[in-house]
This record gives structure tokens, sequence and C-alpha cells, in this order.
């Protein structure tokens, strides 16, 4: 299941301190480094997805501790069985758990130059960015499906992005929300279901 809240902009801005009782050590800590508030929101938030995503497909409902694999790949440290990834960007934010490798992303649709789109695209993708209606929706979906690859294989963004083909890439499913792309990889993925999340939803976690 993939589990989206899209309403990060709506949320007041002392949220972060009111759920920190819900966070683990590492996220509060994490989420208090953070400068601006809008990030805050968004670091507590893709946690608190986590934290609802395990307790509603495995009955965990509990602060949890993640670390990172040596390729910065987080793993859950209590539940190695149970693999997932999360992803934010302004105003949304993603996660997803399963038995299987995975990897997650969002990004929100933005005017793109075309210096950056050469960078990222293969030359066939390039010239279809050229050439179709919308390019900045393009470019995003692309890129939305490149990351969550990467992020799937443990590789995080790469250098080598222009050399990914989309059309390769067959694990997975795409979701277009109100003005980003959520992408997520692996092997299950078609079959992945999406739940969208609610202000209100957080609540199931204080019980």
């Amino acid at each position: 299941m993939l589990y989206i809240f899209d309403e990060i902009d709506l949320l007041d801005d002392d949220f972060p301190e009111n759920v920190s009782d819900l966070l683990s050590i590492e996220r509060r800590e994490k989420v208090q480094r953070l400068s601006k508030i809008h990030g805050k929101k968004a670091s507590a938030v893709v946690y608190l997805l986590l934290r609802l995503t395990l307790k509603d497909i495995y009955g965990i409902n509990e602060i949890i501790e993640f670390d990172y694999n040596s390729m910065q790949k987080p793993y859950l440290q209590k539940y190695p069985q149970i693999f997932f990834n999360f992803s934010h960007s302004h105003n949304a934010g993603a996660c997803a758990a399963a038995s299987y490798e995975i990897g997650v992303d969002v990004q929100q649709i933005v005017v793109v130059k075309e210096n950056v789109a050469r960078r990222v695209l293969t030359v066939d993708e390039f010239s279809t960015f050229k050439s179709v209606e919308n390019p900045n929706e393009y470019f995003c979906k692309a890129w939305t499906i490149k990351e969550s690859y990467l992020k799937l294989t443990g590789q995080g963004i790469s250098d080598e992005l222009r050399d990914i083909s989309v059309v390769g890439i067959q694990d997975k499913m795409i979701y277009r929300g109100r003005d980003y792309f959520c992408c997520v990889c692996g092997s299950g993925a078609k079959a992945m279901q999406i739940k969208h999340i609610g202000r209100d939803d957080f609540e199931q976690l204080q019980n």
C-alpha cells in the first residue's frame, strides 16, 4: 500500500511540536535541526506516514527506529523483513512498505530549463520533452520514475540519470496528484494500492 498525504501546506506551524511524542528520537532531532517550518512539517509527516503504514498493514503501532545501510537506503532495525521507502516534495509526502525491496519518490511539477532536462533525460526522452504539449509534466514524471528506481536499487541520485531509460523500468506504479507525480518501483509495485491520508488520520497513532 502506498500512503499519500498532500496537504502539508494546510498543517499548522505548531504541527511538528504537537506530534513530537509520536516521533523517534532521531526523527525528532532531525525535525529540530531543520530551519524552515515547511521542512519540519514535511519531515514529521513522512515519519508519521511510515508509522501509519506499519500500523495498518502489519499491526505495528510503536515508535519506529530505522537506520541506513552502506548505500544510504533506510531499513527497519527491529523488522528487517519489512521494506519501506518514503519521499516528500513541496506539499506532498508518500510512504510505502512491502515484503520486497521498493523505492518511492514524489516530485512537484515545476518549470524545467532545457539544460536541466538535457542532463537528466536520454536522447529519445529529451526529444519527446521538446515536442510534448506539457514538457514540465513529462520531465517531472520521468524524473520521479528514475529517482524511485535508484532508491529501489540503493544508488540514490546519480550523475548517470541520462543513461537510465524510463521505458526500461518495468516494475513501477505511477500516480499523478494535484501538482505532483509519485512513483513506486519494486517487483510488486504494479499491484500496489493507494491510500490518501487526511490530517485526522494521524490521531490513530495516539492510541
